[in-house]
């Protein structure tokens, strides 16, 4: 047996055992405390930031409730006020009733709604939004994000910066801006929009002009 055959017998053996004697070494003096701890009963949801806030702005919209009968809750007297604070929501504007926001409006603060939102053109709502009820919003507006009890209307060109989720139906129009839209119903989307994630227990459709149209005008 040459001596070149044993050592090419040799490398090869040590290259065969190099990975059983560093698992060797790992049993003896494991590098780690333990195995990875996994939570078996973590369940993964979509809407986790809608459900996280929900869980958060729910004793607000209490609050708001029991406060209607004794402080002034109109859009008129809040919207004038200074806003509210909240340890979790940061400021926030708490408004009963129905409320229509006039076009070219800006709103830096969280804007909660017991009712409907109808929110006119190019507005921004820097804080965000949510309602009890409908919320239709105009066109050519910037949203950081929506969470509604009902249904949700986008208007054309209308931007929203995080999230958009809807306990009901939620109809984005024309060249809108979305980065995530979730719903408990359907969503409906006209093409040449933008959206990053989309997720409805009823299912996305894509809809053209007419059918739009047709949609909003009997919502």
């Amino acid at each position: 047996m040459s001596l070149g055959y044993i050592i090419l017998f040799v490398l090869y053996a040590a290259l065969a055992l190099f990975p059983f004697i560093l698992g060797f070494l790992e049993y003896k003096k494991p590098a780690d405390p333990g195995p990875l701890y996994i939570n078996l009963d973590t369940i993964v949801s979509d809407r986790k930031e809608a459900l996280t806030f929900r869980e958060i702005i729910e004793p607000a919209v209490e609050i708001g409730l029991l406060a209607k009968d004794v402080e002034d809750l109109s859009s008129e007297t809040v919207l004038r006020q200074k806003p509210k604070f909240h340890p979790e929501l940061g400021y926030f504007r708490l408004i009963y009733g129905d409320v229509e926001i006039p076009s070219n409006t800006v709103i830096e603060d969280l804007l909660i709604v017991i009712g409907n939102l109808r929110i006119g053109d190019m507005c921004k709502m820097l804080g965000g939004v949510y309602a009890t009820g409908n919320v239709r919003v105009g066109s050519d507006c910037t949203i950081n994000f929506i969470a509604s009890d009902s249904d949700v209307f986008l208007g054309r060109n209308t931007s929203v910066e995080r999230w958009l989720d809807a306990k009901g139906i939620i109809v984005i129009s024309k060249n809108c801006r979305v980065r995530k839209a979730t719903s408990e119903h359907q969503i409906e989307v006209i093409e040449c929009c933008e959206m990053r994630e989309a997720c409805a227990n009823m299912g996305l459709e894509v809809l053209d002009s007419s059918e739009l149209v047709q949609g909003g005008s009997e919502g």
